[in-house]
């Protein structure tokens, strides 16, 4: 169960994770409470889609009827007509829409995927950090779910100081195709500007992002008199205010947004440099994408980024502040060296990125397999 199937991380791995199951292993419903997103058009044909809802405004109205006032009847009468008694019941993308697992009887296990570092994530504050709201969860979500999978270790570590501890946790990296990432990365593309020195960023356009700091940086190393061109894909709620600080600043001639790209891979293999200025990561997908390009990153200190460059191992990374993201930005530009070390250094860091072993773990987890043993992570790499 998805809430849509809009152009982000957890989206792209269910749709990476359904092209590699075997077709005939399982009979896979994926029910999606609102059809909308650029992912509707690629699941493959032996999954069955079901939409609850196929106008989004009703759904995020009935969405919010749901987390506010606890209103339920509207998505309790389409759960239950669903019909077919099921093995599994994962809600992917943990939200409020988890919640609706508990609403059809039919479902024998049931299991959360966290996608999220609730420690740092934008809603703490409005959510998990009040007392009512937190007991709620513990109580009449997370205590009911068969088994609880968080993409990283961090994720797992942060949900714990949030929600507490569970019998069943596991870690599971996201599947990410490596195949298939290479594959698309040697499509054409014509980047929009030519610069010298091209840095690349794939992402959501939300304030967790932090690519309002990525504008901010540019505007510094702009002044310091360097050139380069940030190659930006992705759309959200964000847009109009990035645009308008790109405007504002003056770097019409230096940060470019491309919208949402369906294969935001050769945009990234032609830069030198790929970057994420988030405020917040589980693990971020696109930044493991990154590293099996071969392609030299810079990441904010985060939980699920900080991780994956194993704190300036594998990849450089900022403090979260502009003049120190900036400063590493001006570093990757002065210093040709760093790039070659940090091109090695990716493609060493993606070999943990192993699909045969995600894959088997997915398959154990809809065998039921592991409800009895998901303490451990399936990486022990940091």
């Amino acid at each position: 169960m998805m809430p849509s199937l809009r152009g982000g991380g957890a989206e792209r791995t269910l749709i990476n994770l359904l092209h590699k199951i075997e077709p005939d292993r399982y009979e896979i419903d994926l029910i999606v409470v609102s059809k909308k997103g650029p992912y509707v058009k690629q699941v493959p044909e032996f999954v069955n889609v079901i939409y609850l809802y196929r106008n989004d405004f009703l759904a995020r109205v009935f969405g919010y009827l749901h987390r506010t006032f606890r209103l339920t009847w509207f998505f309790e009468k389409k759960m239950k007509n669903l019909g077919n008694p099921y093995d599994v019941g994962i809600s992917f993308l943990d939200s409020s829409f988890t919640d609706l697992l508990f609403m059809n009887t039919q479902i024998d296990k049931r299991i959360a995927f966290i996608h999220s570092s609730y420690r740092t994530h934008d809603n703490y504050e409005r959510f998990y950090s009040h007392d009512k709201y937190n007991r709620r969860m513990r109580e009449e979500r997370y205590s009911r779910l068969d088994a609880i999978y968080f993409v990283s270790e961090d994720s797992k570590e942060e949900f714990i100081e949030v929600m507490g501890a569970y019998p069943k946790m596991g870690v599971v990296y996201n599947l990410i195709d490596r195949e298939a990432v290479i594959r698309k990365s040697e499509k054409p593309f014509e980047l929009l500007s030519n610069e010298e020195f091209a840095f690349s960023a794939v992402g959501s356009l939300m304030e967790v992002k932090g690519f309002d700091r990525l504008i901010r940086a540019a505007a510094i190393a702009k002044q310091q008199g360097y050139s380069f061109a940030i190659h930006l894909a992705g759309t959200g709620s964000e847009e109009d205010k990035l645009r308008g600080m790109i405007s504002e600043l003056g770097l019409e001639e230096e940060v470019f947004l491309y919208g949402f790209l369906s294969n935001p891979y050769p945009l990234m293999k032609q830069s030198d440099v790929f970057v994420m200025s988030s405020k917040s990561e589980a693990l971020p997908t696109v930044l493991c994408e990154a590293m099996t390009l071969g392609v030299p990153t810079l990441v904010t200190n985060c939980s699920g980024c900080r991780c994956i460059v194993n704190r300036g191992e594998y990849g450089l990374m900022a403090e979260q502040n502009d003049q120190d993201f900036a400063e590493n930005m001006m570093r990757f530009m002065d210093e040709p060296n760093l790039l070659k070390k940090y091109q090695k250094k990716s493609l060493e860091r993606a070999k943990i990125f192993d699909d045969e072993k995600v894959l088997n773990k997915y398959y154990d987890i809809f065998d039921g397999k592991v409800f009895e043993d998901t303490k451990s992570s399936i990486y022990h790499e940091h």
